[in-house]
């Protein structure tokens, strides 16, 4: 493939190919899989990805870009001493408590 573009070649590759059926725990490597918190007490780097009308979401080792966290925007930049318009693009560390984040400081 070149760019986005898919060339014939591509596709007849493609339909030549055994259709792959999904293993009973393929949903393991979904978004909506169970993530290993590991130390629930360490901090951890976070970025804020975006403003959702008052929620920040939020990037951490644990939530992708496909599965932000979504925290009140208006706390974490509390936290850090920042305005919220400041917040998407700020990197921070934090600890990610279920669906929550404590312990929000700048990054040093």
């Amino acid at each position: 493939m070149r760019g986005n573009a898919m060339t014939e070649d591509d596709i007849r590759r493609l339909m030549a190919q055994e259709p792959t059926r999904p293993s009973e725990d393929s949903w393991a490597h979904g978004p909506d899989a169970v993530r290993d918190a590991g130390d629930p007490s360490a901090r951890v780097a976070a970025r804020v990805l975006l403003l959702f009308g008052d929620q920040a979401e939020v990037l951490t080792p644990h939530h992708g870009a496909l599965d932000p966290l979504r925290v009140p925007a208006a706390s974490v930049a509390e936290q850090l001493g920042v305005e919220v318009a400041q917040l998407p693009g700020l990197q921070f560390l934090a600890v990610v408590d279920r669906d929550e984040l404590r312990e929000v400081v700048p990054m040093p």
